[in-house]
């Protein structure tokens, strides 16, 4: 694919939407063989002010065909367009299902710049914040040396991965990457009492099964 190394695999799998009212489509396209997706803006939905419909493309005998399968769903639609990553994103093909009475499901990923997938991807859980999802962030931050807000991130982190802990009993344990990043960081900002600080608030608490200290 065009300019694949500047572009990076999302973590989620998105379903498209509304591919029960494309059945036959949907069908022509899941069966055929070289196959791959492109995504076009729908402007006059009036439904979705930022829909962008997805189309199944595939080769045959007559040159390429080009079916419309589905929609992106309103959420991840909403952050390409509304952060301006329209065009700086590509749909690629994951997986696909059949069952019985018709049912097709159609799942895909997205690929789009290094970095800012928190910018074109909805948050992984249901309440859009856990901290597994501003990983990325994270790594962008400390990429353009943002380091102040890069440490303001990890700490609201830390104890996000520390109150998830307490939810479980304890039995789980904390996240332990947030802590070394946390640590990194106030190294670097010569910091080194906070430094000294979070690596023993690491140590105090309750460590994954299998850790290794």
């Amino acid at each position: 694919m065009k300019y694949l190394k500047d572009f990076k695999y999302s973590k989620i799998a998105s379903k498209l939407r509304g591919v029960s009212f494309r059945k036959a489509d949907a069908a022509s396209f899941v069966k055929a063989g070289k196959k791959w997706l492109e995504l076009e803006r729908e402007n006059g939905n009036k439904h979705d002010k930022n829909a962008i419909k997805v189309i199944g493309c595939s080769k045959g005998f007559f040159g390429t065909k080009r079916r419309f399968i589905g929609y992106l769903p309103k959420e991840v639609s909403k952050l390409v367009v509304n952060n301006g990553f329209w065009g700086q994103i590509q749909p690629r093909l994951l997986k696909t299902h059949t069952g019985g009475g018709g049912f097709i499901e159609i799942l895909i990923q997205l690929l789009g710049p290094k970095g800012k997938k928190h910018q074109y991807c909805p948050r992984n859980s249901s309440s859009g914040s856990h901290y597994t999802d501003y990983v990325e962030r994270v790594k962008q931050l400390k990429a353009e040396k943002r380091n102040v807000e890069a440490i303001e991130l990890l700490s609201k982190l830390v104890a996000d991965t520390e109150n998830e802990s307490i939810k479980q009993g304890g039995g789980w344990g904390v996240a332990p990457w947030y802590y070394e990043q946390l640590a990194i960081l106030y190294r670097k900002e010569k910091q080194y009492d906070k430094e000294v600080e979070i690596l023993e608030r690491y140590e105090s608490k309750p460590k994954a099964p299998g850790h290794r200290s």
